[in-house]
Order: structure tokens, then C-alpha cells, then sequence
């Protein structure tokens, strides 16, 4: 009875003085370490949502820029504040104009892209004008769209290559255009940087060439070379003379052209990346697979597609496989096949490239 009696008195204590006082120390450790957590999530999130302003005030002039700059040839930019978009709109003033051409179906069309700079009545702001067209003259096809949030005010007297909006093109030695640059004033006094690059192989890549090895004559295809050696000259290769016969030689190499393009679907609607079952969504994967199909002449390999897909992935790159000796195939997938890609709305360019990084043709594809 007395054993019972002790430990229910043993069980039924309270805490002991050294207990309550580490209990007391250790809850202070615990405060203190949550405070400072706390503390420093309320001083990074200024940082945080400033950051986040920056990068939404920009958006459309990050999406649109390298793709603009990628397509557009050396002597294609025009910075001129008072040049008139070529459009059937032309609001404000001009900070670059790019256009370039292609070749689709027998035919020349003119694409054209402006990122003018617009006054408010508070706030000013960038706008991509863009439109398409054949001829001369100002095009249709017209679209405005907004490229930044609001802008710190562009005060009169400004010159080009100044803040708010310093635009600086650099070219190389060869006069190609290697970097496109904008710093742009925020509404706020900060200044954002963004550039872009050419992605164009031909501007890192050798020139095609011919050469002579071994005393036979060795052609690169892609284009079209002629190599004729007259009767009776003497050529040095490999510390050796060889001397021809008595004809000329004459090696042609047909070109490679595009003669059609066609595609498995002209129109396509996007979907939600995620799967939850929403359709027609503003920027998501395809719903089916796309396939391009290209009739060529001449003497054609390693052609590639690239796709304009206004989507924040930017432009996508796939290569083309040959089916015969005429005709090569390239497949953007879609949602059942687990595609990852983004499309966002709109009427976006397909364009095929040579080897060397020449536009051989151009198709399009209606994202609604």
C-alpha cells in the first residue's frame, strides 16, 4: 500500500525548478531564432516585389526583342526618332525599326517591327508596332501592342542613345549587327538593361568553300560552285606538281530551293500545359502535333525549322529529316504527345533555314 501511495505522488509532481528554467530557456532560443526569420522576410520582400515590378514593366520588349533582332538583316535597323513605322499605325516616337524579308511560295513579303516610344498624360510607355505585307509602301496586318508598364517621362530635347530610352546597336568589323542594347528608365528613376544577339550561324560560322585535295577537286554543297581547271596548268598540293589532261573540267552544284511547304494543320488552338482540361488558353502547348513538310530542288541537307512562338521560351529550333530525295519533314509535337513547348496566340512564323543560315522558305501557323 505504502509502495502504491509513492509513485502515485512520484507521477503527479510538477516540473522540478532546473526543469522550468530550461523549458523557459529553450522557448527564448526559439522565439528568438523566429523573429529573426520573421524579420528578414519583411526586409527582403520591398527587394523582392521591386524586383518583380522590373521584370513585369518589361515583359513585352524581353519577349519580343529577340526575335525581332534574330530576323532582322545588318542593314535593316533604323533609329531615326522620326521615322514613321511603315504601318498602317505609327503612334509616337521611333526608338528602332527593324524589317526584313522572305521568300514564301514564290512570293516576297515585307515584315516589319517598331518599338516606338508613347507619351501619356502621367505615364509613358513602349509599344511594338508590327505588320506584314508584298510591295512598297505602308502595310497591313497592322498590330500594337504594349511592350513595357509605365515609363519615367521623356522630357523635350531628347536624343537618341539617352535615358529614358538609349538604344545602341554594335556591329562588328564586317558591319553585322553583334549586340542590340535598351536601357530604360522605370517610372520609378531605375534603370533596366536589356540586349540581344543575333542568333544567326552564318555570323560565327566559315563561308562555304571549295578546295582542291589529292589532285581532285572537292566541293562544300549549299551553294552553287563552278571549279574549271584549264588544259595545261600546273597546280601544287602537298608539295607535289600535277599537271590536268588536256580538257577542262568543269564541277556544277545545283542549289538547294525550296519549291513548296505545306503542313499538317493551318489553324491549331493551345491548351493548358498542366492538363486541366482548359482549352483555348493565351499561352500553353499545342493540342496536336504540327508537321511541316517541304518539297526542295537541287542538291539540299541539314535544313532546320525555326519557329517564332511568341511564347517566353522564345524561338524553337528542330531539325528537318529527310523522307527522299525531295522532301523533308519536321514535327512540332503537342499536348498527347507530352509537349512542353509554349505557343502563345497569334499567327506564328515557321521558317526553314539552310546549313549556312539562309531563309529557304516560311510557313505559318494561326495559335488561336
Amino acid at each position: 500500500m505504502s509502495t502504491m501511495s509513492s509513485r502515485r505522488s512520484t507521477a503527479s509532481r510538477g516540473f522540478t525548478l532546473v526543469e522550468l528554467v530550461m523549458s523557459i530557456a529553450v522557448m527564448g532560443i526559439i522565439s528568438t531564432v523566429i523573429a529573426a526569420v520573421i524579420t528578414t522576410a519583411f526586409r527582403n520582400n520591398p527587394m523582392v516585389e521591386v524586383r518583380t515590378d522590373a521584370a513585369h514593366t518589361l515583359k513585352g520588349l524581353v519577349t519580343w526583342l529577340p526575335q525581332d533582332v534574330d530576323s532582322t538583316p545588318p542593314t535593316g535597323f533604323d533609329t531615326t526618332p522620326a521615322t514613321t513605322s511603315g504601318c498602317a499605325s505609327s503612334p509616337g516616337i521611333n526608338l528602332v525599326r527593324m524589317e526584313w524579308q522572305e521568300f514564301v511560295n514564290g512570293a516576297t513579303t515585307r515584315y516589319v517591327a517598331n518599338y516606338r516610344w508613347l507619351s501619356g498624360a502621367e505615364d509613358d510607355t513602349i509599344v511594338r508596332v508590327a505588320c506584314s505585307g508584298t510591295g512598297t509602301g505602308v502595310l497591313g496586318n497592322t498590330s500594337v501592342i504594349n511592350a513595357s508598364g509605365p515609363l519615367k517621362k521623356m522630357l523635350s530635347g531628347w536624343t537618341p542613345g539617352s535615358l529614358p530610352a538609349a538604344i545602341v546597336i554594335e556591329t562588328d568589323e564586317t558591319g553585322d549587327v553583334t549586340l542590340v542594347t535598351f536601357d530604360i528608365q522605370t517610372s520609378d528613376g531605375s534603370v533596366m538593361h536589356v540586349d540581344s544577339a543575333p542568333k544567326n550561324p552564318a555570323h560565327t560560322l566559315p563561308p562555304t568553300t571549295a578546295e582542291i585535295i589529292g589532285g581532285g577537286v572537292t566541293t562544300v554543297l549549299a551553294t552553287t560552285t563552278t571549279t574549271t581547271i584549264p588544259a595545261g596548268t600546273t597546280t601544287t598540293v602537298s608539295g607535289g606538281t600535277t599537271t590536268t589532261s588536256s580538257t577542262s573540267t568543269t564541277t556544277t552544284v545545283p542549289p538547294c530551293a525550296v519549291a513548296g511547304v505545306t503542313q499538317s494543320a493551318a489553324t491549331m488552338k493551345n491548351t493548358d500545359p498542366n492538363g486541366n482540361g482548359k482549352a483555348a488558353v493565351n499561352v500553353g502547348v499545342l493540342t496536336t502535333k504540327v508537321t511541316v513538310t517541304v518539297t526542295v530542288t537541287g542538291t539540299c541537307s541539314g535544313l532546320d525549322a525555326r519557329a517564332s512562338t511568341g511564347a517566353p521560351n522564345g524561338e524553337l529550333f528542330r531539325n528537318f529529316s529527310k523522307t527522299n530525295a525531295t522532301t523533308f519533314t519536321v514535327t512540332f509535337p503537342g499536348y498527347t504527345e507530352g509537349s512542353s513547348e509554349l505557343w502563345s496566340d497569334g499567327l506564328r512564323t515557321i521558317s526553314i533555314y539552310s546549313p549556312s543560315g539562309s531563309v529557304l522558305g516560311s510557313t505559318q501557323l494561326d495559335v488561336k
